[in-house]
């Protein structure tokens, strides 16, 4: 099947070699890979452009990588556990829109946005997963996590207001600020001239209306 998998290989990769430079080769791959996924998509980003971007062969790529549904794995896998350090670090709701604006405006000067909230890559993960079984797979074993992260920040934030939600009000909270976070993504990348201050005070709004 063609897509992010891409062809099947009938041999199986070289294992990795171990120490600090094969970690930096497969470092220097997952970012030439995610650069090029968030810059052409997973169907126009082949192996010979990640392997150019990356600067090295097609034949190392495979060392390391047995395909590129593999490379989307370990990126995505990356972006996971990304977010759940920056989500724990965030005191509220209201750094998370900052976070989040910032990559943004990294992604409209071209100058990469951090590879836990890349909004390219979010809407090219979220658009593979409705179209290949693997990728919906690999979304969905995440979920749980996702939602744990976001809902401990939502509990932050209502309780430096003095607030402590029953379990039923946390789960609403935490789906409808997902909702505004990944409107907003789609929202700034669909009109890229938007206005940074009025997008910022249209989520601030959202955000009080949400008691958060």
């Amino acid at each position: 099947m063609s897509g992010p998998r891409g062809p099947q290989r009938l041999s199986a990769p070289v294992p990795a070699r171990s120490g600090s430079r094969a970690e930096a080769q497969r470092a220097r791959i997952l970012e030439a890979a995610r650069r090029c996924f968030s810059e052409r998509g997973f169907h126009g980003a082949g192996m010979a452009a990640i392997a150019e971007t990356a600067g090295v062969s097609q034949g190392l790529i495979y060392r390391y990588f047995a395909s590129k549904a593999e490379i989307i794995r370990e990126i995505t896998d990356s972006q996971r556990e990304g977010r759940n350090e920056v989500l724990g670090r965030l005191a509220d709701c209201g750094e998370l829109v900052d976070l989040l604006l910032e990559a943004i405006d990294a992604r409209r000067r071209g100058s990469g946005a951090p590879v836990e909230f890349d909004p390219a890559l979010f809407l090219e993960v979220s658009a593979e997963a409705t179209r290949d079984p693997d990728i919906a797979a690999m979304v969905s074993s995440q979920e749980q996590d996702m939602q744990a992260d976001f809902a401990a920040l939502v509990a932050r934030t209502a309780a430096a207001k003095g607030r402590t939600l029953d379990p039923r009000a946390l789960q609403q909270r935490t789906m409808l600020l997902r909702c505004l976070i990944d409107g907003v993504v789609v929202y700034a990348i669909r009109d890229p001239a938007a206005d940074r201050a009025e997008l910022r005070a249209a989520l601030q709004d959202g955000l009080v209306a949400l008691g958060l």
